[in-house]
């Protein structure tokens, strides 16, 4: 035989075997992620997703059949309110989540998450998995507790109705220690952040809480920060009475230096919005409020701010340039001569006014007609 069919011979041999080496890995990996193809591939019908709901009241489902019931409350928008209407079905599902079964639990918990998303009978949900999902989220297993938050932001998101019985259910101490742990992953921090975000968002809590809440916050803001910690922050900077914990130097300097990385240092030449946006409306509402004059005072004066607020103006985003506006408009009404002589002083005036009437006409072509 000649050596060149040799070497073609030893060479397909080669392929095979990486082609199975790779086969198998990718099969490894799957199993440890639970992940099947019949996943990608598989519908489920309407029949099989009401015999699935059934076996789960009978406590009898496979891990198998658990990923296809998730799936079915995922993707069948019907199946999930009828789901909840069966008795038996949600306390059999809560049921899991205090199992011994560690596949079982988090698919059990995947469905509350898909369940909750879906918004049918939200505060039913919240009575019957809230306190499991407090103390999953107080665990150490880093997995649940991603998942618990989650669904703790679907059932505020859901339902105002929910949101007081998760609270009731020391729900918000909890996120917070979560959030706070040196050991919490990023990707756990920041569910556990929207979940607060979404339980006090249109909440009337009491003071001592949103003190505790928004001390918390201020001590994990950073230049790069969680984006749900912002959206958080902006929440609480709309109750006037937590303005005098924001209006110090260093939390307005750190907002600048946020918006100076994104518009200005970033490798992407375009702002990151998700979160440029909360932080203008952080300053716009400290600009407006009882500690008006430090706020606007911090701004105009720092280097920074004039050219911020110019590119904000000229973004061609135009809900982060009706953002900008306001804040200047805050800025400019704001009824202390001494702001208006810093105006004044610094040519602000003159440096913004164009970029001001540009944004104004884009965003109403009318206004100035």
């Amino acid at each position: 035989m000649e050596k060149s069919g040799v070497r073609e011979i030893v060479a397909k041999a080669h392929r095979h075997n990486g082609e199975v080496r790779d086969r198998r890995r990718l099969e490894a990996q799957a199993t440890r992620r639970n992940i099947q193809q019949d996943d990608f591939t598989r519908e489920i019908s309407e029949k099989e997703a009401k015999t699935l709901a059934n076996t789960c009241k009978s406590g009898k489902i496979s891990v198998a059949e658990f990923r296809n019931l998730s799936e079915a409350i995922s993707a069948q928008g019907g199946f999930a309110e009828h789901f909840l209407s069966q008795d038996g079905c949600l306390h059999a599902l809560v049921g899991y989540l205090s199992g011994r079964d560690a596949a079982k639990q988090v698919l059990a918990l995947q469905c509350l998450v898909n369940l909750a998303s879906q918004g049918h009978r939200a505060e039913a949900v919240a009575r019957a998995a809230g306190a499991y999902l407090v103390t999953l989220v107080s665990g150490t297993n880093q997995q649940l507790a991603q998942f618990a938050s989650h669904c703790l932001a679907n059932l505020a998101l859901a339902s105002g109705a929910a949101v007081p019985v998760l609270l009731a259910q020391e729900a918000l101490p909890t996120l917070v220690s979560l959030s706070l742990a040196p050991a919490t992953s990023p990707d756990t921090q920041d569910a556990a952040l929207a979940a607060l975000y979404q339980l006090t968002r249109a909440q009337s809590l009491p003071y001592d809480s949103l003190r505790s809440l928004a001390s918390a916050c201020l001590s994990l803001l950073s230049v790069r920060p969680p984006l749900h910690l912002l959206w958080l922050l902006y929440s609480l900077s709309a109750s006037p009475t937590l303005h005098n914990h924001f209006a110090s130097r260093a939390f307005l300097n750190q907002c600048i230096d946020i918006a100076t990385y994104e518009i200005f240092q970033k490798c992407d030449s375009r702002p990151l919005v998700k979160l440029l946006t909360p932080v203008v409306r952080i300053l716009a509402n400290l600009a407006a409020g009882p500690d008006s004059v430090t706020v606007c005072l911090c701004l105009v004066r720092h280097p920074d701010f004039p050219a911020i607020l110019t590119a904000l103006l000229s973004t061609n985003y135009l809900h982060l340039c009706k953002e900008a506006v306001w804040l200047f408009a805050n800025i400019v009404n704001n009824e202390s001569v001494t702001v208006q002589e810093e105006f004044v002083s610094l040519d602000l005036m003159d440096r913004l006014e164009t970029h001001a009437v540009a944004a104004v006409s884009r965003l109403d072509p009318y206004a100035l007609g």
